[in-house]
């Protein structure tokens, strides 16, 4: 998947990955969590084993070889009965650029509108989440088992879908923001980028949940792309639309106020002690409150004693 300034252009999927997507399963019981480090994961009760996989891909070359498509196809298996209802309805594609993040996604066309279903796998070695069965080496990712399914969940909205050839779409991203950097810090090799992306993301999350609600480390409200974007907790297709229309309705109340966040958020942390914050706040209809009423978040210590947060809805 390229992601070239507000586009993201599907170049390939695999039929031997959709038929097996496509095999919807009884959904088996799983708890959702925030790890330590504030990744999104889903507890299991069933161990599986993640195979091998090559660390190294050429960028060039669009399209994987048999032996990912096999060892992808035997861990999407494995998964299949606690992941179907989030891929479920999806096409798979083959992001060369992060081989071990596979893709999934639909399009949805809400009352004229585009809206992209956005799920990614993380096939990553967790250090603290995962038991070694065989040790890889610099080509090669360890062999492990866990009990924790790491991904990513987003709707983005879509300005419009070009099909560029019969093995590629483009999708334009619907972007509200300019620009989300903000300038540089450090000297040398040291340098880094700053970005006002992380206090956006509070600033859109503290103003469509409910007051003094706690959400961390859950931010259904995010700034991705140059523009909100939108985390739903329910995965079941059917509940698809309705989130789509959450994001459609947050997205144009924000709109007319967009260009002035983006100008306060380039000198100032969010906090709610912020008059844009406050006046828009006001403004809010009460009754969007309750499609968050029910969220709690849970700390806890895991078995290592590393920091967890569990999500309830």
């Amino acid at each position: 998947m390229d992601q070239i300034l507000n586009v993201i252009s599907v170049r390939q999927d695999n039929n031997e990955i959709n038929k097996i997507i496509g095999n919807f399963e009884e959904q088996q019981p799983y708890t959702m969590h925030f790890s330590q480090s504030e990744d999104f994961f889903l507890k299991i009760k069933k161990t599986i084993t993640m195979p091998h996989f090559k660390i190294h891909h050429d960028i060039k070359n669009l399209y994987p070889d048999d032996e990912y498509i096999t060892n992808l196809s035997s861990i999407i298996k494995e998964m299949l009965p606690f992941i179907s209802c989030l891929i479920a309805n999806t096409v798979y594609f083959f992001d060369p650029a992060e081989p071990l993040r596979p893709v999934f996604y639909k399009l949805y066309n809400i009352e004229g509108k585009y809206y992209l279903y956005l799920v990614r796998l993380d096939l990553s070695f967790k250090p603290h989440d995962c038991e070694i069965l065989e040790r890889g080496d610099n080509d090669t990712t360890h062999k492990f088992s866990t009990k924790n399914i790491f991904l990513d969940i987003d709707i983005l909205p879509i300005e419009k879908v070009i099909e560029r050839d019969k093995n590629t779409t483009a999708y334009f991203i619907r972007q509200s923001i300019s620009q989300t950097w903000i300038g540089e810090t450090g000297r040398g090799y040291f340098i880094q980028g700053i970005w006002m992306d992380n206090e956006l993301t509070k600033f859109f999350t503290n103003i469509f949940l409910p007051e003094n609600m706690f959400s961390y480390p859950y931010y259904p409200f995010s700034c991705k792309y140059k523009t909100l974007t939108y985390f739903p907790l329910e995965f079941e297709p059917l509940y698809r639309e309705k989130h789509i229309l959450i994001l459609d309705r947050s997205y144009n109340f924000l709109l007319p106020f967009m260009r002035e966040v983006e100008k306060i958020f380039k000198d100032y942390l969010f906090s709610k002690e912020l008059d844009i914050y406050k006046n828009i706040k006001e403004k809010i209809d009460t009754k969007w409150y309750r499609d968050f009423s029910s969220l709690k978040i849970d700390r806890y210590l895991n078995n290592r004693g590393m920091k967890e947060h569990g999500i309830f809805i």
